[in-house]
């Protein structure tokens, strides 16, 4: 796709791209992809630039509500705050810290000790190299506890991320970019352990035959499912409280009998979730109290999946 860049002295980066299948002129306006302003091929840029200025104050009052639902979700604990020193992360699996070590001296990596990741990030002089070591300590074993069910609040693990070398400074966008992308090699690595095995449970509880799960990183979407009945979950999902990361693979079991949205898919959606719900209802987490409270006062056709769906829309993928 053709591209040009337009820097607006408020907004910052807008891109003016050329597309082949557009009809008409449109602007999008994405929290991590920022402003892109969608152009006809049959179309100049000028013409796409002198629609986005037309529309501009739309676009900032846009920006505005994003950057309003950004902060409300970080208060809440629904999106991260900037990563650095004393940053903690939970997911369904762990409690993740963050440690900064000025003193820290290399270790080499060996098969007895601790994993060793060493990230790239950009500075004015090129290339700062950060070295981030991975402790896992066991807070909990399940088969002697009994669990069945997954928490943010009672964490199996606690994975302590110690950084050295020459991070840098603390609240910087730089140290909030590696430390981003060594959360991100964790979150994956949980994922591939907890997503395909939950697909597995619900494909064998309601009958569904599923081809590949596949865990991948989307900055746009939970879930997806294509015609050939693979599922791609986000290692994000491992961000979410159960009920609302079960949500996700549930709608992805359902899309491979009923492909759209339509009444079908909707009944069996709130079918399966029903189900769901009433066996984590047996379970003591909070969260679930909390759910069962909100689908009990709605007042939707189909208040179960309608309920976690309106839930979802409050957490951001990182």
């Amino acid at each position: 796709m053709l591209s040009k860049e337009y820097v607006d002295p408020e907004l910052g980066s807008v891109i003016l791209s050329k597309s082949a299948v557009s009809r008409r002129i449109s602007i999008r306006v994405h929290p991590s992809d920022g402003i892109k302003i969608i152009i006809p091929r049959s179309l100049s840029y000028d013409e796409g630039l002198r629609f986005f200025m037309q529309k501009r104050d739309w676009v900032i009052g846009t920006v505005e509500k994003q950057r309003k639902k950004i902060a409300d979700a970080v208060e809440q604990g629904k999106a991260l705050r900037a990563l650095g020193n004393g940053s903690t992360v939970r997911t369904l699996m762990s409690e993740i810290i963050f440690r900064r070590d000025d003193s820290a001296v290399h270790a080499v990596k060996s098969e007895a000790g601790p994993m060793v990741r060493t990230g790239k990030i950009g500075s004015e002089n090129g290339k700062t190299e950060v070295r981030i070591q991975i402790c896992a300590e066991q807070v909990e074993d399940v088969k002697s506890s009994g669990r069945t069910w997954l928490s943010l609040d009672r964490p199996l693990f606690r994975k302590t991320l110690t950084y050295s070398g020459n991070p840098p400074e603390e609240g910087s966008p730089a140290l909030d970019e590696v430390l981003r992308r060594m959360l991100v090699e964790v979150l994956r690595n949980e994922a591939k352990i907890i997503l395909p095995r939950k697909a597995a449970f619900f494909a064998d509880r309601f009958g569904f035959s599923v081809g590949r799960v596949t865990v991948k990183h989307n900055s746009s979407n939970w879930g997806s499912c294509s015609r050939r009945g693979n599922i791609n979950l986000n290692l994000n999902l491992v961000r979410l409280p159960e009920p609302l990361c079960d949500y996700v693979i549930l709608h992805e079991l359902c899309h491979l009998r009923h492909p759209d949205h339509g009444q079908g898919f909707h009944s069996l959606l709130e079918k399966l979730c029903t189900d769901n719900i009433v066996r984590l209802s047996l379970t003591e987490d909070t969260y679930v109290r909390k759910i069962i409270s909100k689908i009990n006062s709605s007042r939707s056709a189909h208040p179960v999946h309608k309920t976690l769906e309106r839930e979802m829309k409050s957490y951001r993928l990182i």
